[in-house]
């Protein structure tokens, strides 16, 4: 009999440490796989931190044909694993990960710059065995920051960038973008 795994999330705005969270679960772990959204063309086949940390990973459009073959599963970014920039449904193929006894750890932004929950992580939180929500400092005072907020409109919900586009923002700085 096979034991069930875990899934463990990790959620909040950017800039909260989520990839470095990621990066310090993986690395006791003798088996692990990395993976991140083929979307997200930052940092190469890594996965990579703010603080300096990093991790080989791969970058998929597709469920790996040989991930059954890891003890612990790593996913970054987890909201942008979706159509058309992914194929399949992550949600259940990381549960079946789990369920054939995998450690899954996941990342990822749970609202989206208009504070819009992503579909992908809501469904991750309910079936987690843990979620961890991190917060940044808001990029305006300092504050605990629950949101990310995006700069300038550009008109995409799913879109990658940092300091140029994103900042983290508290409940009293956030505010929607100015369109250009």
């Amino acid at each position: 009999m096979v034991r069930a795994g875990r899934l463990t999330l990790f959620v909040g705005p950017m800039f909260a440490g989520k990839s470095a969270h990621l990066i310090a679960a993986a690395l006791p772990h003798v088996s692990s796989l990395a993976l991140k959204p083929a979307f997200d063309k930052r940092d190469g086949a890594e996965l990579v931190s703010r603080d300096g940390t990093h991790l080989p990973a791969r970058s998929v459009g597709e469920w790996p044909d040989d991930a059954a073959g890891f003890a612990h599963i790593v996913l970054d970014e987890a909201q942008f694993m979706v159509a058309p920039h992914y194929e399949g449904d992550i949600v259940n193929q990381l549960l079946a990960a789990r369920q054939k006894g995998a450690i899954v750890t996941v990342g990822g932004l749970d609202t989206d710059y208009r504070r819009v929950p992503f579909e992908v992580m809501t469904r991750l939180a309910d079936a987690a065995d843990e979620i961890i929500h991190l917060q940044a400092r808001c990029h305006v005072c300092g504050c605990g920051a629950r949101w990310t907020a995006k700069i300038h409109e550009t008109g995409h919900v799913l879109e990658t960038g940092d300091q140029e586009l994103y900042e983290a923002r508290c409940d009293e700085h956030w505010t929607l973008p100015v369109s250009e």
